[in-house]
This record gives structure tokens, sequence and C-alpha cells, in this order.
């Protein structure tokens, strides 16, 4: 049994990418295509972990993570930034912004699902990696 996950991603191919790599390991994947709805989404829909892009229009990730770090019935779970900023400091500002985790794009297609799996339970963890 895999886990539910939301994607926060306004870039097309970004969003698919991630959202069929996710798949192809067995879990259950929710998109939001810009932040407000991705806030909505989470609170709503309850995912077990949540993936978000930083520059987004409308709302940024981290106007996003603020949103939900916010809001009295978010039950807290993993908030991962998949981004493209990866200059010197930018990590860190993310991890200190309430993100878990900071994966740069590009991202490794044959890494990526195990990276997203370390912040679930075993028993979310899907049938493992694709091998594109």
């Amino acid at each position: 049994m895999g886990a539910r996950i939301l994607i926060i991603e306004d870039d097309p191919a970004s969003r698919e990418l991630v959202k069929y790599l996710l798949e192809s390991a067995g879990h259950t994947v929710l998109v939001a295509t810009e932040g407000g709805t991705g806030v909505r989404m989470a609170i709503d829909e309850q995912p077990d972990l949540l993936i978000c892009d930083l520059q987004m229009p409308v709302m940024s990730g981290y106007q996003v993570v603020q949103a939900l770090l916010d809001y009295p019935q978010w039950r807290k779970v993993p908030i991962i930034a998949v981004t493209a900023f990866s200059m010197p400091g930018d990590r860190d500002k993310t991890l200190a912004a309430g993100f878990d985790e900071h994966i740069s794009k590009p991202i490794a297609p044959r890494h990526f699902v195990e990276q997203i799996e370390a912040f679930l339970p075993s028993r979310l963890r899907g049938t493992g990696s694709p091998r594109p």
C-alpha cells in the first residue's frame, strides 16, 4: 500500500515526471497546479506527504508552507521542496521556512522515489523505485 502524495507544481513537465515516478512506485498522487489550490487540497485531503515547488505564480512554496503551518487543523506531514533554487544558502532557507527537505531540480529519476520515501513510514512505502 503506497502513500497519498500531494504535488503542488506549476510546471507541467516537472509535475508529470514526479507524478509518473511516484505512481509507478505504487503511490496515489494528488495534483495542484498552484499554491492556493494546493493549500486547500492539503487541508481537505490530508495527504501523507506533500511535494511543493518554491517558485510559483499567485502563491510561492514559502507562502504555502507558512499557510499550512499557521492553519490549526493542518495535520503536519513531511513537506518536501523540489525546486530549481540551488544556490548556496537556498537549502538552509527552505529548511528554516518549515520544509523537511530540499531537492534541487533537475531531479534524478533513478533516486527520486527513494528520496521521497525516506520521509514515509515503512508501511506507506511503494513497490520500489521505477527504472526508466
